[in-house]
Order: structure tokens, then sequence, then C-alpha cells
């Protein structure tokens, strides 16, 4: 009697997984801005990192800000993973969760004595007062912005990325058919590197801001991401430094 071989359809997805990981890094490679761009994302991960493992918190609202770190750093790693082995449309998912962390610590970080607030809220002040439309509405109104940029952007990796949507189909064709499972295509990369390193390099920043009394390792830490930021952001927006010396720390 024949013995069938079964086949591990996960292990071989895996491997295609890792496959298209090595053809993202080479497409990365082989362009200046995208290494660019990496390396930014990198570093602005490693400022988490720093606030999180090697920063000991000196409050309960500090440690509320570290376990928001963590979720910043877990979506970013997740995006990253996600986009790197072909799954563009859940990379961009992710980025609309982080997308939507990211707004809340900078409105706590800016506002902490919101902090204990949040931390204890119910569930119906969870979806309206500390919502993620009031979050945005707040931070638009600290920072006189009428054009509702944040609504927009978080609007539309929505329709594309997170709701399941027609307009959505088209994260998933690749050469006019659609794709199952993760699949290689350079323009949507492109578009979702373009989309995380604006995010995630900003959100390493603003998250950095939230911590004032930092001995000297992890402000030289925090310095030299600002410097590498401020140089990025000049080569790519062109302008003067996002950040600025205030009182001995880093700031926006």
């Amino acid at each position: 009697m024949a013995i069938l071989k079964v086949t591990d359809n996960l292990e071989t997805l895996h491997r295609e997984e890792e496959r298209l990981r090595g053809e993202h890094q080479k497409f990365v490679a082989s362009r200046d801005d995208l290494r660019d761009h990496i390396h930014i994302i990198r570093e602005a991960m490693n400022m988490i990192w720093a606030l999180l493992h090697e920063y000991q918190h000196k409050s309960d609202d500090e440690l509320t800000m570290q376990f928001l770190g963590i979720r910043l750093f877990n979506t970013a790693a997740a995006s990253i993973k996600l986009a790197y082995s072909g799954y563009y449309q859940s990379a961009f998912s992710s980025l609309r969760d982080f997308l939507e962390t990211f707004f809340l610590v900078d409105y706590l970080g800016s506002s902490p004595d919101q902090i204990t607030g949040w931390k204890n809220a119910s569930q119906q002040e969870l979806k309206g007062r500390y919502g993620p439309n009031a979050i945005r509405n707040a931070l638009d109104s600290r920072d006189g912005f009428k054009e509702g940029k944040r609504k927009e952007i978080y609007d539309l990796i929505s329709h594309y990325a997170t709701h399941a949507t027609p307009s959505g189909f088209r994260m998933t064709v690749n050469e006019m058919l659609g794709e199952i499972g993760p699949f290689y295509r350079e323009l949507n990369f492109e578009a979702w590197m373009g989309e995380a390193v604006k995010m995630i390099c900003n959100a390493g920043a603003v998250f950095s801001a939230s911590f004032k009394d930092v001995d000297e390792r992890t402000l030289t830490t925090k310095a030299i991401y600002l410097q590498q930021l401020n140089v990025w952001k000049k080569k790519y927006f062109g302008g003067p430094d996002v950040w600025k010396e205030t009182d001995g720390q880093k700031g926006p």
C-alpha cells in the first residue's frame, strides 16, 4: 500500500515568505532612498526600544506611556515583517494600528494630565472622549491644522487595507491578476515604505519627548537619533530642523 506524502503547506508558505524577504532586501539595497528610509525606521525603533528596555520609569504615568511604546514597537515590527514578506495590504493595516497608537501617544505626551484619565476611562469614554476621532481633533486643534490631514491618511489606509472594500482589491493584485498569499510588487512596497517611514520616524521623536528626566545614556541615544532625523528630513523634505534644543532636551 502506497504511503501518501503529506505536504506541509504552512512550511511551504513560510519558505516563500522568506524568499520574498530576500527579494525585498535586494530591492532596498539597490536604492539610496529606500536604504535611507529603512535606516531611519531602524533608528526610530531603537529610540523606542531604549526607552522601554534601558530606561526605568519614574511614575505610573511613565509606565503607562511605556506600555503604549511597546505597542508602537510591536506594530512597527509587524508591519515591516508583513511588507518584506509580500503581504502589502496587511502591512498597511498594521500601519493604521500604529498610526492610531502614535496619535494617542502624541496627545498624552503633550497633555500628561490626561494620562490617568485615559488609563481609568470607561469603554464609553475610550470610544468617545479618548476615541480616535476625538484624539485627532485634539491634535489638529493643538497644532492649528484645519485641513484634516490626520483623518485623511487614517481613512485612506482604513479604506484600502483595514476594511474589506472593493477598492481594497487592488492591494492584492499583481500584473492585473489577484494574488493568493504573498507576492512581490515593487510599487506596493514603495508605497508602504513611503508611509511607514514618515509615521515611524516621527513616532520615535514624539515618544522620546514624553520622557523628560532621562539618564545620560538614554539622552545620548535620543540626541543621536534626533540629529539623524533632521538629516533625513532635510534630504527628503527640505526646510529647517524639525526638532530643536529646549532646556537641554530635544523636543518638537
